[in-house]
């Protein structure tokens, strides 16, 4: 959380939310949401529980004097009508009823819960759904406190990976959120030559709503070494640890300097080779120490040329470290990947199957279907002839680690789908390694 004070206003609290871009129109303010939640820890749930509770009536005044669920239920309900309803009866279970909590909890974190889980909370949709999930990131933004500052990058993926179509969801959204959202704030990063296309996209009443566009100057390399060693600052400080006394641990000058020409000192370029570097180092891919032996005289090195045996060994040296780091930077590509990611690059491989083979079909992504009186979604549906398939991804944050429950209630999904006669076959794309006893394929 960050303060900002405007001469003659009252200081402002705010925190900044990094949303990478999902490269297609699935469940993207599902996706939002959760970086949210994320960002500002599930604490987020108890602090917006408490105050709406308190505001319903909910506030305990004593052992014997215990408020009734039912009673603030109903006052908040009035409140937050309609698609607020199952979100209001989530957060005052969670606050004032312990055999319900950590099933409200789980609903409110996105989990999907069993028919019977959900009849518990008296609850019919999911947060995953998009009115659910505005409604939610509404109660968030309106009782928090502070203000949210939605950094959104790289927002030309959708059309690269989808066309125009994908592009205008993924502003509608932005959009929404503008016109039915309190205390937030929207910022978009795009490629500059990409940007007057976006506003060709744009509607008028969203183009109206934009700011004048910054284009962001290329970090110098003192630019570079001032940004890190700010970085690497405030992570000590975060984390309660004494800093180094050398400002650029754990990388060092040569590594900064390599980092810098193959940037040619793109902020975004910057950022995602300083984490190559700093992961190898978490992941024990490199130690500190084969590192440090990366690291020359550099002072030496910008002396004028001389003949002695001592330059011409530091000049070796600097020579090695560079062609390693070089070497580092040009076989390895960090690719950090999650559901929405997963989802719209398995179904434009699939769009690119069919026109290189000349076969026909029909997708449709968010493919919403109901059982009963309850509506799901699945990420996409490709209809090929008789066959109507249906892709899913199960809800994690990233494919580091197994799916997991949620790779199950995913595949409970495809499953309730053929059942129902809404899609024939199903494609289930979880991270390696998953496995569980809830098994029922």
């Amino acid at each position: 959380m960050e303060e900002f004070e405007v001469e003659g206003l009252e200081p402002i609290n705010w925190t900044i939310v990094y949303v990478p871009s999902p490269p297609a129109s699935v469940r993207v303010l599902f996706h939002i949401y959760t970086c949210i939640i994320e960002e500002l820890g599930a604490d987020v749930i108890k602090t917006v529980s408490e105050k709406l509770v308190t505001k319903w009536g909910g506030k305990k005044r004593g052992f014997f004097s215990r408020p009734k669920a039912d009673d603030v239920i109903s006052r908040g309900i009035r409140e937050f009508p309609g698609v607020g309803a199952d979100i209001v009866k989530a957060l005052v279970y969670f606050r004032l009823e312990k055999d319900k909590r950590a099933l409200a909890e789980r609903w409110l974190l996105g989990e999907d819960l069993e028919d019977d889980e959900l009849d518990d909370l008296g609850i019919n949709s999911v947060i995953e759904d998009d009115d659910t999930c505005l409604a939610m990131i509404k109660m968030i933004t309106e009782n928090l406190g502070k203000v949210i500052v939605l950094y959104f990058d790289e927002i030309e993926s959708p059309y690269r990976m989808h066309g125009e179509l994908a592009e205008r969801k993924f502003l509608e959204v932005l959009k929404k959120q503008y016109n039915e959202v309190q205390k937030l704030v929207i910022v978009i990063a795009v490629l500059k030559e990409i940007w007057p296309r976006i506003l060709e996209i744009a509607d008028q009443p969203l183009r109206s709503r934009m700011e004048p566009e910054q284009d962001l100057k290329p970090f110098s390399l003192n630019d570079l070494k001032f940004f890190f060693a700010n970085t690497m600052e405030h992570y000590w400080d975060q984390n309660n640890l004494n800093p180094p006394l050398y400002p650029l641990f754990p990388l060092n000058e040569e590594v900064i300097n390599v980092i810098y020409e193959k940037s040619g000192g793109n902020p975004r370029d910057v950022i995602k080779l300083c984490n190559r570097f700093i992961n190898k180092i978490i992941n024990r891919e490199m130690s500190l120490e084969e590192l440090s032996s990366m690291e020359v005289d550099i002072v030496a090195t910008s002396q004028p040329p001389s003949i002695s045996a001592d330059t011409a060994i530091i000049s070796s040296k600097v020579s090695a470290a560079r062609k390693k780091i070089e070497e580092i930077f040009d076989t390895e590509y960090l690719i950090k990947v999650n559901p929405a990611s997963i989802a719209g690059a398995a179904l434009k491989s699939i769009i690119d199957l069919g026109e290189v083979n000349k076969k026909d079909f029909n997708y449709e992504m968010e493919y919403k279907f109901k059982i009963g009186k309850r509506e799901y979604t699945i990420a996409a549906m490709i209809e090929f002839g008789m066959k109507r398939w249906g892709l899913e991804i199960p809800s994690i944050k990233t494919f580091d680690r197994s799916g997991g429950v949620a790779a199950y209630y995913a595949a409970k999904r495809l499953n309730d789908a053929i059942i129902n006669g809404a899609i024939t076959n199903g494609i289930l794309i979880v991270p390696r390694g998953t496995a569980g006893k809830k098994n029922f394929l």
